[in-house]
């Protein structure tokens, strides 16, 4: 994640949200946006701020 260039994200797919990594992205400045698509889909963009 460290070495995501600026004006770039990271697209992720992933079967819940992951609650444990959005507080590490929160003390890392990064941001994210999700969205639910299903009861097992979730698709998350991470990007920094």
């Amino acid at each position: 994640m460290d070495s995501l260039p600026e004006g770039k994200a990271l697209y992720v797919h992933h079967k819940r949200i992951p609650v444990f990594l959005l507080g590490e992205l929160n003390e890392r400045r990064f941001g994210y946006r999700i969205k639910e698509v299903s009861e097992n889909m979730v698709y998350l963009l991470i990007f920094k701020e």
